[in-house]
């Protein structure tokens, strides 16, 4: 009987530790954008004017701060994965392209943040390549993808 006690005892106590320590953890859950379904009007003008481009991801969201959603789009042509943005001039048919820059080659994701609570939603890009995994922070100024900060994007690009 003691011996059940006893185990009991210790199991309460190691669940009591293992408790303590996930509260002490900070939690470190980020969301990443999703990806636009296929029929997206912004997305066929993207590969209208990239028609060899092979898409890996694209999100939406207002980046420019102008009440249109805008693309983000990670896409891979003749063996380069890049990256543009496209955006919305708020007519339904005419697209801004930014200029092509190096995209991470695996496991891509993107996520959009205020970081400043200003204006523009900064773009966050992530990814790897053979296990190096590197991030950079965009905001589109004068309709260009402007790095505002990185590290490790020359590895994983």
């Amino acid at each position: 009987m003691a011996f059940v006690i006893h185990n009991e005892l210790e199991g309460q106590r190691d669940r009591h530790q293992a408790a303590q320590e996930k509260q002490q953890k900070p939690q470190r859950d980020v969301e990443y954008a999703s990806q636009v379904e296929s029929g997206n009007k912004i997305l066929k003008a993207f590969e209208d004017q990239f028609p060899k481009a092979e898409v890996i991801l694209a999100c939406e969201e207002d980046v420019t701060d102008d009440g249109n959603k805008d693309l983000v789009v990670i896409y891979k042509e003749e063996g380069l994965t890049r990256t543009v943005t496209v955006i919305d001039s708020g007519d339904g048919v005419d697209y801004t392209f930014t200029a092509p820059i190096p995209g991470p080659i695996e496991n891509q994701k993107i996520q959009f943040k205020n970081i400043d609570k200003e204006g523009e939603i900064e773009i966050i890009v992530t990814g790897e390549k053979n296990g190096a995994v590197g991030y950079a922070i965009y905001r589109i100024i004068d309709e260009e993808m402007v790095d505002l900060f990185g590290e490790g994007m020359e590895d994983c690009c």
